[in-house]
C-alpha cells in the first residue's frame, strides 16, 4: 500500500469511528448519522481488498474508537472488564470486515453488503451465548431512541435493524464511489436505492403507529426508586436492614397501588428462600407484605445447596410464591469467563475486586405469577438481549419488568442507553414495560416503546401508572429462534462454500 492509501485508510478509519460513536444511543441524538457510519469500512475494502492485515488494522482502530466514545463509561464500574470488552469486541468486529473482504474474493456475484450483513448477524448472535457475552453494541440498537423509525421491530427484532444499517451504508458506498468516478447515472441509481432502503422502513413504521389498538386490560403497578449510593452506601455504609426500611417506609409513605416492583438487589443480604428463618431484612419486607396485603416484586441475593443466585421474587401477603434466577450473568461482575477452565483467571478477577466465581444460572426463561397474570421479569443486564425477551413472552408473559441497579456508571450516557435498551424489548414483543432501578431510571414504557414516565438519576421516588396486559404475540416473539438459526445456517452455508470453494481451487 502507498503512502497516499495508508493516510486515506487511515483517515477513514478515524471518521468511521467517529460516526459511530456520535451516532450511537444517548451520545447525541443525531442517530441517523448511522446511514454513513459504515461507508469507511466499505472504502477500506474496496481500497486493501487484497490486504486483509492492512483491512484488520484499520477497522478494529474504527471500532476501538467507537467503543471509547459510546462506552467510556463501562471504565467507572470495572477496568478488567471495560477494557477486555472494547479489546475483544473491536478485534472480533475487525474478524468479521476481514472475513467478509476474504469471503467476497470468492464469491463475486455476492453483494459485499448481503456478506457483511450475514457474518456481523451470526457474531451478534454469538453475543448472546458465550462466556464474554455483550450484545450492548448490536448495530441495531443504534435506534433504541427513534420508535418513531423502528415499529417494524415487531416482526424482525434488531436483527433487521442491524441488517437496516449495513445495507444503506453499502449502497451509500456504491454512490459516493460512482461519483468519484463520474459515473453520474449510476450514482443516481444507487443513491435512489439508498434513499428508498431508508425511508420505506420509516415510513412502514409510522403506518403501525397510526394502525395501533388500544388495550383491553390495564393493572396499576409502581416502582419503586430508593437511591441508595452503590459505592458508599449499598455494599458498605448502609446495613442490609436499614435499607430494608428505608424501602418499607417508601412504600408506607405510597397508596397509589398494591403491586410495588422494588430494583435488583433490593436487600443486599443474602437468603435461602427454602430456609427459615429469614434474615431480619427480609422479614421486615414479608411483614409489610402481610400486613398492607401489597404484592411486591423485587431483585434478592439467594442460596440453597451452596449455590448463588441474583434473583427475582415475588411476595403476596408476606409469602415467597415465585421465583426465577438470573440467567444473562454479566462476565467478570457476576461470572468468571472460562473459569471451569482457569482457576489463576478466577483468583485475578478476585484480586481485581470482582466476585472470583460465578452464580448459578436458571435453565429456562422463567416466567412467574403475579395477581393471576404472567409476567416476565429481567434482572439488570438480561434487559439487552433480544432473545431473552422473546422467549419470556413465548412462555407467556403479558407484562415485562427490568429490575436494576444503574449506579455503577455513574451520571453518564451508560444509565441512560440501558434505559433505552428497554424500549426495543417493548416493541418486539409489543408489551409494556415497568422499570425499577436503584437509582438511574425508574419508569414505564408502552408497548410502542414510547416513555410513559420516568424519573431522574439520584431521584428517590416512588412512580405509579396504569400498564397494559397484552396476550398476544408478535411475529418477533414466536419465531426468533427461526430467525436466529437461519442467520446462524446462511453463514454456516456462506463460510463453507468460501472453503470448500479454495479448496477446489487449490486443487485444480
Amino acid at each position: 500500500m502507498n503512502s497516499n492509501n495508508l493516510i486515506y485508510s487511515g483517515l477513514a478509519a478515524v471518521a468511521g469511528g467517529i460516526l459511530l460513536g456520535i451516532s450511537w444511543i444517548e451520545i447525541t441524538p443525531w442517530a441517523f448519522l448511522i446511514f454513513g457510519a459504515l461507508v469507511s469500512l466499505f472504502f477500506l475494502a474496496d481500497k486493501c481488498r487484497e490486504n486483509l492485515r492492512c483491512i484488520f488494522l484499520f477497522s478494529f482502530a474504527t471500532f476501538l474508537l467507537w467503543h471509547l466514545i459510546a462506552a467510556y463509561w463501562m471504565i467507572f464500574s470495572t477496568v478488567l472488564g471495560s477494557v477486555t470488552a472494547w479489546m475483544v469486541n473491536s478485534f472480533l468486529m475487525a474478524g468479521v470486515v476481514s472475513l467478509s473482504v476474504f469471503s467476497k474474493s470468492k464469491i463475486k456475484w455476492l453483494p459485499p453488503e448481503i456478506i457483511l450483513s450475514i457474518y456481523w448477524l451470526s457474531f451478534e448472535i454469538m453475543h448472546l451465548y458465550w462466556d464474554l457475552m455483550w450484545p450492548w453494541m448490536t448495530l441495531g440498537n443504534v435506534f433504541a431512541n427513534r420508535v418513531e423509525w423502528i415499529q417494524w421491530y415487531e416482526f424482525s427484532g434488531v436483527y433487521g435493524g442491524t441488517f437496516w444499517v449495513i445495507a444503506a451504508n453499502g449502497l451509500a458506498f456504491r454512490f459516493i464511489k460512482s461519483l468519484y468516478l463520474k459515473k453520474f447515472r449510476s450514482g443516481l441509481v444507487w443513491f435512489v436505492m439508498a434513499a428508498l432502503l431508508i425511508l420505506i422502513p420509516v415510513v412502514f413504521s409510522k403506518s403501525l403507529l397510526n394502525s395501533e389498538t388500544q388495550p383491553t386490560e390495564m393493572i396499576s403497578v409502581s416502582v419503586v426508586q430508593p437511591n441508595i449510593d452503590t459505592y458508599r452506601e449499598k455494599f458498605g455504609a448502609l446495613s442490609p436492614l436499614a435499607q430494608s426500611e428505608k424501602l418499607v417506609q417508601q412504600m408506607q409513605n405510597d397508596h397509589s397501588s398494591n403491586i410495588y416492583i422494588l430494583p435488583e438487589t433490593a436487600i443486599p443480604e443474602s437468603f435461602d428462600p427454602e430456609q427459615l428463618p429469614f434474615p431480619a431484612s427480609i422479614e421486615l419486607v414479608m411483614h409489610h407484605s402481610q400486613t398492607t396485603q401489597t404484592t411486591i416484586v423485587g431483585g434478592f441475593y439467594t442460596h440453597h445447596n451452596q449455590h448463588h443466585y441474583n434473583s427475582a421474587l415475588v411476595i403476596e401477603n408476606g409469602k415467597i410464591v415465585a421465583c426465577r434466577n438470573k440467567i444473562k450473568l454479566l462476565p467478570f461482575a457476576e461470572s468468571v469467563p472460562f473459569g471451569r477452565c482457569s482457576g489463576k483467571l478466577e483468583r485475578f478477577i478476585e484480586a481485581q475486586g470482582g466476585l472470583g466465581f460465578s452464580y448459578e444460572r436458571d435453565s429456562v426463561a422463567r416466567v412467574l405469577t403475579l395477581n393471576g397474570h404472567k409476567i416476565g421479569v429481567f434482572i439488570c443486564f438480561e434487559s439487552v438481549f433480544q432473545d431473552f425477551g422473546a422467549e419470556m413472552t413465548q412462555n407467556g408473559a403479558e407484562l415485562l419488568l427490568v429490575i436494576t441497579n444503574d449506579d455503577w456508571w455513574h451520571d453518564t450516557p451508560g444509565h441512560r442507553q440501558h434505559f433505552a435498551l428497554s424500549r426495543l424489548r417493548a416493541i418486539e414483543n409489543r408489551r409494556s414495560i415497568a422499570r425499577a432501578a436503584n437509582t438511574g431510571i425508574s419508569g414505564f414504557i408502552d408497548s410502542y416503546g414510547r416513555v410513559m414516565k420516568a424519573s431522574e438519576y439520584k431521584e428517590t421516588c416512588i412512580l405509579s401508572a396504569e400498564v397494559s396486559l397484552n396476550p398476544e404475540k408478535t411475529f418477533f416473539t414466536k419465531h426468533e429462534p427461526v430467525l436466529r438459526w437461519s442467520i446462524l445456517g446462511l453463514a454456516g452455508g456462506l463460510l463453507l462454500f468460501v472453503l470448500v470453494g479454495g479448496i477446489s481451487r487449490k486443487n485444480e
